[in-house]
C-alpha cells in the first residue's frame, strides 16, 4: 500500500478551490458536513453531482467533472465506491492533479489508476482530520498522533 505523506496532504489542503464529487443534495449528509466544514475554512467549493436538476446548476454546481472550470485542480471524491473509478478517470482527463478519495469511496482500481498517472493522491484518510478538525474528528486526530499513526 502507498504511504501517504504529510507533504502530500499539505499539497492538497493548500489548494483553496476544491471540487466535491458526490456532493449530496441532502442537508444532513456526510458530504454536506464536509462542505460546510470546508466553507468555514474559506475554501471555494464546486459541487459535482450528475443528479442535479437543470435549475440547480448555478454558480458552483455542475453535473460532471468535465464541466468544471479548467483552473479547478483539487478533487475530493465522496462518491459511492462503484462510481469512484469513473470519477477518477474523468478527473485525470480533465487535468485535475490533486485527488483525495475519502474513506469508503475507495476502490483498488481507482487508486491504481490515480497512481499510474502520478497525481497527488490521498486515500485511506479522512479530510476532516487534516483541515482543522473539531469534535470527534479532533479526537481521532489526537489518538492517531498519540499512537504515532499520522502521516509523516
Amino acid at each position: 500500500m502507498q504511504v501517504i505523506t504529510q507533504q502530500q496532504i499539505n499539497g492538497f489542503v493548500a489548494g483553496k478551490t476544491i471540487a466535491i464529487a458526490g456532493a449530496s443534495r441532502k442537508e444532513k449528509s456526510f458530504s454536506a458536513d464536509v462542505a460546510k466544514h470546508l466553507q468555514e475554512l474559506n475554501y471555494k467549493l464546486w459541487y459535482v453531482n450528475p443528479n442535479y436538476e437543470t435549475d440547480e446548476l448555478e454558480n458552483s454546481k455542475v453535473q460532471s467533472i468535465k464541466t468544471l472550470p479548467e483552473d479547478v485542480k483539487h478533487l475530493l471524491v465522496l462518491t459511492p465506491a462503484t462510481e469512484t473509478e469513473l470519477v477518477v478517470k474523468q478527473a485525470i482527463e480533465h487535468g485535475i492533479d490533486n485527488i483525495w478519495i475519502q474513506q469508503n469511496s475507495e476502490t483498488t482500481a481507482a487508486i491504481a489508476l490515480a497512481q499510474e498517472t502520478q497525481v497527488n493522491l490521498i486515500h485511506h484518510l479522512c479530510i476532516f482530520m487534516f483541515t482543522k478538525p473539531t469534535g470527534i474528528h479532533k479526537f481521532h486526530y489526537t489518538l492517531k498522533r498519540i499512537f504515532g499513526s499520522l502521516p509523516k
